[in-house]
């Protein structure tokens, strides 16, 4: 397709979803960055996948001979200074703005520009942050109000008007924003009560709702800034964060500067914070040993004992609320049978995967996305899909598909366990006379594509619930009204479900709301939209020079760089 004709494409996708043209936008506006910065110098950019990890640390010969060294072809290691955080981004993001920011590479960015009217201490309770203090006298109600003082990063005061219009926007069809099923209780109402509050009215009572503001979906973004930039807000981030947007080089790294107005007082104790994007998993782990990276996340398997072992730097872990799995197109031939999702699940060997690939990045799930220590989940009552290869030719017999079929199968590339674990299903699936293509994406695409909806067959991707809440794990998956650009990608649809999910939301008493949500699990247990792989750990190697900051199982909403400082003031 000519750039012409792709962009006569865009107009025409317009007309029909405003949702996907703006994806088909950012993907080409993607494209063109990382294009303009290929060539750029001074940016750890470079693969040392040819090399293993030991071999590369041998070389090395520590930080201090590495800060004038080369480590790998055309890459030199270069020493921070002391006024910078450096942070390893596997991926690039997508864009920075709140109300599209909803993945593992676009949050740890957008969570220090701007905040939220609550936020999550360490145990997952919520704690006062833009609003000081809110009540809910009763299921309906919600009232926040803004604490004095508050300014964003250009030094405009933060109003009530500014919480009304960045909440509107994440609600707004047009923007299509990956949050917006969060704020999706019929007929809720916001409004300003006065100069300093506002309130949220449901018309249905929602345990989850209580949860929202401290994600990205209630951060707070200047009136002012929405009608000026539009989609161009992923581009010109602003809020009342600790740090503030400075520049975006596409496929390289994102700069963040000290916001000078910030209404913490003595924070953030850093001048700058840098977010290199270095997508192979080898060199996050080298930079972190010559220190040119001080902070990092997805770390590989087989480096995990490298990284513990490193006198520079302190491996924090945490078991995360988190699925690792494959979502396959309920809604289309050949996996709106359910005996073909059945076949493809029992010919997959889960427990050789978990034991040669994911090893300690996570536990098994039970066929469900809730894992076991999250209240409500049905791990306990549920097993994982043992492998029976002779079960799966015959239900592959007895399905529409006898003769098998070929498919796709979308996976984040470079991941040194995502397309491990995608090589090994094209192998085992090969045996039903399956055969998978692998598309590998950039983690940007993958997302895009996510929101877009349109993959053929199979999607490997992660999920990590937004809430301290089985819930989490359930309702943005599998309600059928959560299709994309929300969070449903198996397009699974089946009413006792639904019911099940909506009831549970308006449940207020624990012990039936966690028994609607066992039986929702059981019930997709048994459909098997999913090929359910493992709740993985999460790791964040962190310098020694650095304090502050412990990792959490939420850590994805959370300003770290707000309360990081060097370990030896």
């Amino acid at each position: 397709m000519t750039e012409r004709d792709e962009k006569r494409a865009v107009v025409n996708d317009a007309e029909r979803d405003p949702g996907r043209a703006f994806d088909q936008r950012m993907s080409a506006y993607l494209r063109e960055m990382r294009q303009s910065t290929m060539h750029r110098r001074g940016f750890l950019r470079l693969s040392a996948g040819s090399a293993g990890a030991a071999a590369l640390l041998a070389a090395l010969g520590g930080s201090a001979e590495a800060a004038t060294r080369r480590f790998a072809p055309g890459l030199w290691v270069l020493q921070q200074d002391a006024t910078t955080v450096t942070y390893g981004l596997e991926g690039d993001v997508r864009g920075l703005e709140p109300a599209l920011s909803y993945d593992f590479t676009a949050n740890p960015v957008v969570c220090q520009i701007s905040e939220g009217l609550l936020m999550f201490d360490s145990k997952g309770a919520l704690q006062p942050l833009l609003a000081e203090k809110w009540t809910h006298p009763d299921p309906l109600t919600y009232t926040y109000t803004l604490r004095d003082g508050v300014t964003f990063s250009d030094g405009s005061p933060v109003t009530i008007d500014d919480v009304i219009a960045s909440i509107a926007r994440v609600r707004d069809p047009d923007v299509a924003g990956p949050l917006a099923w969060m704020y999706d209780t019929p007929g809720a109402e916001v409004s300003k009560t006065d100069d300093k509050t506002i309130t949220i009215k449901l018309k249905t009572a929602s345990a989850l709702f209580q949860y929202v503001v401290a994600t990205t979906a209630g951060h707070v973004i200047p009136q002012a800034a929405i009608e000026k930039y539009g989609a161009d807000l992923l581009r010109n981030p602003i809020g009342t964060g600790p740090f503030k947007f400075v520049k975006w080089d596409a496929g390289s790294e994102i700069d963040l500067e000290k916001n000078p107005t910030y209404w913490q007082q003595g924070k953030p104790a850093f001048e700058k914070m840098t977010f290199k994007i270095v997508t192979e998993g080898t060199t996050r782990v080298t930079g972190l040993k010559t220190g040119e990276l001080e902070m990092a996340t997805q770390i590989p398997p087989d480096q995990i004992a490298i990284v513990k072992a490193f006198d520079n730097v302190d491996l924090q872990i945490v078991t995360g609320y988190t699925i690792n799995g494959i979502a396959l197109r309920n809604d289309k031939p050949p996996f709106d049978d359910l005996k073909v999702r059945q076949a493809v699940n029992y010919a997959i060997d889960l427990e050789s995967i978990m034991t040669n690939i994911v090893k300690d990045e996570g536990i098994q799930a039970h066929n469900t996305t809730v894992p076991p220590e999250m209240p409500g989940s049905a791990s306990a009552e549920l097993k994982p899909i043992p492998f029976d290869l002779d079960k799966a030719k015959q239900l592959m017999a007895e399905s529409s598909q006898p003769n098998g079929f070929k498919t796709k199968l979308s996976v984040i590339a470079p991941n040194d366990i995502w397309v491990p674990q995608a090589l090994a299903i094209q192998q085992a699936l090969k045996a039903l006379n399956i055969d998978v293509e692998i598309d590998q994406l950039t983690y940007a695409d993958m997302i895009t594509l996510q929101q877009a909806g349109d993959y053929e067959g199979m999607m490997l991707f992660q999920w990590g619930s937004d809430f301290p809440d089985a819930a989490g794990n359930l309702i943005p998956l599998f309600l059928s009204k959560n299709i994309p650009p929300q969070n449903n990608h198996a397009y699974f649809k089946n009413d006792q479900v639904d019911q099940l999910l909506d009831q549970s939301e308006a449940e207020l008493d624990v012990e039936k709301r966690r028994q609607m949500l066992i039986d929702a699990q059981k019930i997709i247990s048994d459909q098997q939209p999913w090929i359910f792989l493992e709740h993985y750990n999460w790791f964040m190697p962190m310098s020694k020079s650095l304090t502050g900051y412990k990792l959490t199982a939420l850590w994805y909403w959370d300003c770290f760089g707000r309360d990081l400082k060097p370990a030896s003031a």
